[in-house]
């Protein structure tokens, strides 16, 4: 049986690397993309994390936005000399069809855990 998992990320072009990877391993299934601020800010990479997941036909997957700043200090710089502006290197890929959901990562996490417990 594949192993449920939650990717937790900010996706630039290594996460988009790491998700492609899980998402086409029969070892692993992906229950959902969480965002959070990074690379690029976390709503930048829900929109980046639809992307892939709809290039790669798995729009099913629920995507949603976490934090959007650390959680303490600040912290105001992303790292566009190197992921590009939009994180994916400059690609300018379409925009997604889909939406991340309503729920906030954290909550979504928990739901995930528990109604998977053990897995």
């Amino acid at each position: 049986m594949a192993e449920k998992i939650i990717i937790d990320c900010d996706p630039g072009i290594d996460d988009m690397l790491a998700i492609f990877y899980a998402l086409a391993s029969d070892a692993l299934d992906v229950v959902g993309i969480t965002t959070v601020y990074g690379n690029v800010p976390a709503e930048t990479g829900a929109q980046n994390a639809l992307r892939l997941i709809e290039m790669a036909g798995r729009s099913n997957i629920p995507v949603a936005v976490g934090a959007r700043n650390p959680l303490c200090g600040t912290y105001s710089h992303t790292f566009s000399s190197i992921h590009g502006k939009d994180g994916l290197g400059n690609t300018h890929l379409p925009e997604p069809i889909g939406k991340p959901i309503a729920q906030p990562a954290v909550a979504f996490i928990v739901e995930q855990v528990d109604a998977h417990p053990g897995e």
